[in-house]
């Protein structure tokens, strides 16, 4: 009898732990476009919403936002002096891990209404409840205006 509740807890232990890759791609890829709107509206609270609480933005002058609250303050100051700033971003590559939980996304972004014009950027996703938020988000700037 041990044998066979083994068996039966080993075969549905691999059933959960199925991931679709393809569907968290399209998540995350669905998520980023929905913060880009978010920034071109100005909405932090929006963008806010896909942030973890120990969400980090780290810049490439060294600058970095440690926490979802430091970084909605930024960007409400950000907003209220640079009425007409935004920024766009477009993910190049996501890899989801193999248990489904971490995902990397790298891409591109350009700058509206900013000194800094284009770089690339790379983030990490955790899936917590079954939702893919933010963990952290570095920033190259690789152009200016």
């Amino acid at each position: 009898m041990k044998k066979y509740l083994v068996i039966l807890l080993l075969t549905g232990h691999c059933a959960m732990a199925q991931v679709n890759k393809a569907l968290d791609d399209s998540l995350i890829r669905a998520y980023r476009a929905s913060t880009n709107e978010f920034i071109s509206s100005h909405d932090v609270g929006g963008m806010s919403r896909y942030w973890l609480n120990g969400y980090t933005c780290i810049f490439s002058n060294g600058n970095k936002l440690i926490s979802r609250d430091s970084s909605i303050a930024f960007w409400n100051r950000v907003f209220k002096q640079q009425p007409t700033i935004y920024y766009v971003r477009i993910p190049s590559e996501i890899i989801i891990s193999e248990d489904g939980y971490t995902a990397w996304e790298s891409g591109t972004w350009t700058g509206m209404n900013t000194k800094s014009k284009t770089g690339n950027y790379a983030a990490t996703w955790n899936k917590l409840d079954n939702i893919w938020k933010l963990q952290t988000e570095l920033y190259a700037t690789l152009s200016y205006y």
